[in-house]
């Protein structure tokens, strides 16, 4: 008798809890915002490479051309860690002859990686690069310096666009924006403007244009009554 009596008190009590609980109303929106900024720095690889019956040749006119370069970059006031010349690939090359009716060649490529914090040297690298025999031109990564700060500017920017569309959300049902509840981060800094280099520098004006730092959140809110 006394467990049944324990058991129906345990119920009445459950009963009343849930009778006591409210269901909290909430509404979920989107923010977005975007900073633009002028890039300021570049990045520019760029590939030489020889072909040669023996890799000991083609590397070493290979070896000579990055020398060269490396020289001139530096007289331009290219740092040693702006520079990286050591990446160096050897293979054979199929395509000289398919039927091998000629001796084995190899090719002998090396890459190099130049980082400028002053685009006015943009034009004259290429034109360096161009003059010392550079094989491979790939396309220029332009850099925002301080994306950071303002990807955060532009994350703070995203909240309250999405605060501000959540309380006309909230007036339209009559109801009063409480606090944040959820709050999740989708936008992201800008990954590195790509642009094709060119071969050879000329007299034209070069124009970097802008990018886009875009930031976006998913913010979930509570609504109470007036």
């Amino acid at each position: 008798m006394k467990t049944k009596l324990v058991a129906l008190m345990v119920c009445c009590l459950s009963c009343v809890a849930l009778a006591d609980t409210k269901a909290v109303k909430t509404v979920t929106v989107s923010g977005s915002a975007i900073m633009q900024a002028k890039p300021d720095a570049v990045r520019l690889t760029m590939q030489i490479q020889q072909s040669s019956e023996k890799v000991s040749d083609a590397k070493q006119k290979v070896d000579d051309q990055v020398a060269a370069l490396t020289k001139a970059l530096r007289k331009l006031g290219v740092k040693d860690d702006q520079l990286n010349n050591a990446p160096l690939r050897i293979q054979q090359d199929y395509q000289h002859d398919p039927e091998r009716k000629l001796p084995q060649r190899y090719q002998v490529s090396r890459d190099i990686v130049v980082s400028l914090n002053d685009l006015s040297l943009y034009g004259t690298v290429l034109q360096q690069a161009a003059d010392l025999g550079v094989t491979q031109m790939n396309q220029a990564e332009f850099l925002v310096s301080g994306s950071d700060e303002l990807y955060q500017k532009a994350l703070q920017q995203a909240f309250t666009h999405a605060k501000t569309k959540a309380s006309l959300l909230a007036q339209a049902n009559g109801l009063k924006l409480g606090s944040a509840q959820k709050i999740n981060e989708q936008g992201y800094a800008p990954a590195p403007v790509m642009k094709m280099a060119r071969a050879m520098a000329d007299s034209a004006e070069v124009s970097f244009g802008q990018t886009d730092i875009r930031a976006e959140v998913s913010v979930e809110f509570e609504m109470n009554s007036h």
